[in-house]
């Protein structure tokens, strides 16, 4: 039998581990001298609850490939027999991969692989989800690894910062956009897609922000989520919007984990798109 293994930061419930079988490894986050693990969903309130109150910047640390030995060690003791998938953030973002792979590298006579998702939070939840669909439906070991070569070229997530603060302070965008753009409230459209972080629109303010996101989304979608990090005082607007835009029926909203916080900036608000097959 197959079995996943992801990190923190895909943003699984304990329920939603437990009822398919996957293992979580924590990354650490750092606030001063306090250390947060990361964990599962339940536990991102004490972390976001600190963090908006704190001036202090956060920091954030990659697992060891002792964790992931952990977990590997955990399934195998529960089955012998299972095949592993580890998902990991994307390297663009995290080191994480690097643990993942001397992990898996200590099982030669297994199968065990280590991924890079190339995808973060949201849209790597999107991934594994589409991943647990394929393995319902029956697909083996080898057609799911090839299954994430498609779902990386077909997964995009957009978003718009509250502030470019934290953006700045990770050298993701220049000091001096992150203070004017502050100032006159000019908003960023950012796209992190292919493990590749780019801005592809600048608006002045939200509204025009959202349009500017939508008018990029793939013209034939088979799901889009929309989500929110720390504070979902602007979840409501968006959504507003993209029903109107769109028309969908339906528009799931998930958090991001503190890991995206850290990096992204609390009330950050986005959109996840799992493109067509053309």
């Amino acid at each position: 039998m197959v079995r996943f293994i992801v990190d923190s930061t895909f943003g699984l419930t304990r329920e939603f581990a437990q009822a398919n079988g996957i293992k979580v490894v924590s990354l650490t986050l750092l606030l001063g001298d306090k250390e947060y693990t990361e964990g599962y969903r339940e536990d991102w309130d004490v972390f976001y609850g600190d963090f908006m109150r704190s001036k202090l910047p956060a920091k954030t640390s990659q697992p060891s490939p002792r964790k992931f030995q952990d977990a590997i060690d955990e399934i195998f003791a529960e089955d012998e027999n299972s095949e592993i998938i580890i998902l990991t953030i994307a390297d663009r973002l995290s080191g994480t991969i690097g643990s993942a792979t001397i992990a898996a590298a200590q099982y030669p006579d297994k199968k065990v692989i280590a991924i890079n998702s190339c995808e973060a939070g949201i849209s790597a939840l999107v991934l594994l989800q589409e991943m647990l669909k394929a393995q319902q439906a029956g697909a083996g070991f080898d057609e799911l690894v090839a299954l994430v070569d498609d779902l990386k070229e077909r997964i995009a997530m957009q978003f718009i910062p509250a502030s470019l603060t934290e953006l700045a302070r990770g050298g993701r965008v220049n000091k001096l956009l992150s203070h004017v753009g502050n100032i006159l409230k000019i908003k960023p459209v950012f796209e992190f897609a292919k493990n590749d972080l780019t801005i592809y629109a600048k608006a002045l303010g939200f509204n025009r922000a959202v349009d500017a996101a939508i008018a990029h989304l793939p013209p034939k979608f088979d799901r889009i989520l929309v989500y929110y990090i720390g504070d979902d005082k602007n979840i409501d607007a968006l959504k507003d919007r993209l029903y109107r835009k769109l028309g969908v029926e339906r528009i799931d909203v998930e958090p991001m984990c503190p890991v995206g916080g850290v990096h992204i900036g609390v009330g950050t608000v986005g959109i996840v798109t799992l493109a067509s097959k053309a």
